[in-house]
């Protein structure tokens, strides 16, 4: 593919995909059903994560919903199925989104309930439009939520407020989640704010992205041989040198930089073959 354009990573109604500028936008594609997500579409998402992660002319994934809504969450027709299978589904799409290794944004009108609330809390940046409402209504339906994105609703809520929405089922207005810090930014047009942030991040380096989310993920920890010695892999200090020279230069230079590393390249374990500028 090219870096701007129409791409579908998967054969699947209810999705949409557009790079411009290096942002993929990843658009939930049901406006019938407020983009309420099937089965079929929580099935595609890791795969579809997975094959933007391994796109390296993509720097940042946008994801929001189509005709003034995010998601309406799971489709109720399709929860009739046994709970075990319901919570391998839900939980391997939503930790998909929250490992990704491509920085994810939210961008959130309307309706963002259920499922909904549920992958905007995943995403590592979220952007909402005044009038947006949340809410994660399972136990209006008699459904147990899966613990890991249980657990990570209230990480970003805190414990109090996650119960609260979880035990009530409460629809919780735009105005109350801006208090709890739920959003990083509020935009009458998200996502026009969003590409405007997708671009920004593009432009950053991508080992300082990926190292930072590896790190809060518990993927990356301090390994230390005695008390004051702390070893990252050697792959990760090599990559560190290359790209601290580049940015060293274009900072002397006063210049933006131009990074070399690539995300596949985490993935991989290295570094681009002379990635690092040759010092004075």
């Amino acid at each position: 593919m090219t870096v701007d354009g129409t791409y579908r990573p998967v054969d699947l109604e209810g999705f949409d995909f557009t790079v411009t500028g290096g942002v993929g936008t990843l658009v939930i594609d049901r406006p019938e059903k407020r983009n309420a997500i099937s089965r079929p579409m929580w099935r595609a998402l890791p795969e579809i994560i997975a094959g933007i992660d391994a796109d390296d002319s993509i720097g940042a994934l946008v994801i929001t919903g189509a005709a003034g809504h995010f998601s309406a969450g799971s489709d109720i027709a399709d929860l009739n199925v046994a709970l075990a299978d319901f919570w391998e589904l839900n939980s391997t799409a939503e930790a998909a989104v929250a490992d990704a290794r491509t920085t994810t944004i939210a961008a959130i009108t309307g309706n963002c309930v259920g499922g909904g609330t549920e992958i905007a809390a995943a995403c590592d940046i979220r952007i909402a439009a005044p009038g947006s409402i949340y809410g994660v209504t399972a136990a209006k339906l008699g459904l147990v939520y899966p613990p890991g994105p249980t657990h990570r609703l209230a990480t970003v809520l805190g414990d109090s407020w996650a119960r609260y929405l979880l035990v009530t089922a409460s629809i919780v207005k735009f105005e109350t989640m801006r208090e709890l810090g739920f959003f990083h930014e509020v935009s009458e047009t998200p996502l026009d704010s969003a590409q405007v942030m997708g671009e920004k991040i593009v432009g950053l380096s991508r080992l300082s992205q990926l190292g930072s989310k590896a790190v809060l993920s518990g993927e990356l920890r301090e390994s230390a041989t005695d008390d004051s010695a702390f070893n990252p892999p050697p792959w990760l200090d090599e990559a560190y040198q290359a790209e601290i020279a580049r940015g060293q230069e274009a900072f002397f230079a006063k210049r933006t930089p131009e990074f070399g590393f690539r995300g596949t390249d985490w993935a991989e374990g290295s570094i681009p073959t002379g990635s690092a500028p040759e010092k004075p």
